[in-house]
């Protein structure tokens, strides 16, 4: 009986320094990867594939439709407004739209949009949030933004355009009579990395240009030729 208490006695440092051994190699490989690291740096994450809270994308199930043409052309899309659809938007967020798009009159965009694009919309669009276009925006007369505009190329804003805060565009800005820019509670006014060209736009305003800012009396005159042929088209 002795003998059998003694081998048990023996077990239970042996159990106790089995556990201690489990315990410590865990914690082993982390101190050894912390002091010698197999990795030169830190992982590269892609930020474009990374879901930030309040952004959403759009996908099949929602209102843009998209149509793929097989030819040279680009993918174009179009945004309707849904109410039961739009709803569960609100200005906060954020929803990126990959292709060009255009807007049909009249319809309310409820959140931030992002357009990896070109973006044409037509008259009397309300735009709860903000806008980030990645190519050419043409914004359709008596359109209202409600946050700002951005825009990395060219941007041509038609006539009585209201926007609460600011306008930051890499390209030519042309605006239209009756413009109105920064009349929000925070102001705003227009920078630009080109030629600012205005007919006649009501403030308070304030303008800043790399190059040069021209007041014109018709500002079809001094549209370039190529951006006169998109807005014909999309006139049609």
């Amino acid at each position: 009986m002795r003998s059998a208490a003694n081998q048990v006695d023996l077990g239970y440092p042996g159990l106790l320094g089995l556990f201690v051994g489990m315990i410590t190699l865990c914690f082993f490989f982390g101190v050894w990867e912390w002091k010698k690291p197999r990795d030169p740096g830190p992982l590269f994450i892609d930020l474009d594939r990374t879901l930030k809270k309040g952004i959403k994308r759009l996908d099949s199930c929602m209102v843009r439709a998209s149509a793929c043409n097989h030819s040279a052309q680009s993918e174009q899309g179009s945004i309707q407004s849904d109410s039961r659809k739009s709803s569960s938007f609100s200005a906060n967020e954020t929803v990126r739209v990959r292709g060009d798009v255009r807007i049909p009159k009249g319809e309310i965009i409820p959140y931030n949009m992002i357009v990896e694009g070109n973006l044409t919309s037509r008259e009397d669009v309300i735009f709860k949030g903000g806008l980030h276009v990645k190519g050419r925006a043409i914004i359709g007369a008596r359109n209202r933004f409600e946050k700002s505009i951005v825009c990395q190329k060219d941007l041509i804003l038609f006539e009585d355009v209201i926007v609460y805060n600011c306008i930051d565009c890499e390209g030519l800005v042309l605006i239209m009579n009756g413009a109105r820019i920064g009349v929000g509670p925070e102001g705003g006014g227009i920078a630009s990395a080109s030629t600012v060209y205005i007919e006649k736009a009501e403030g308070p305003l304030e303008i800043h240009s790399k190059e040069r800012i021209r007041v014109v009396g018709a500002l079809i005159d001094v549209i370039p030729d190529e951006l006169r042929e998109i807005i014909e088209v999309d006139a049609t």
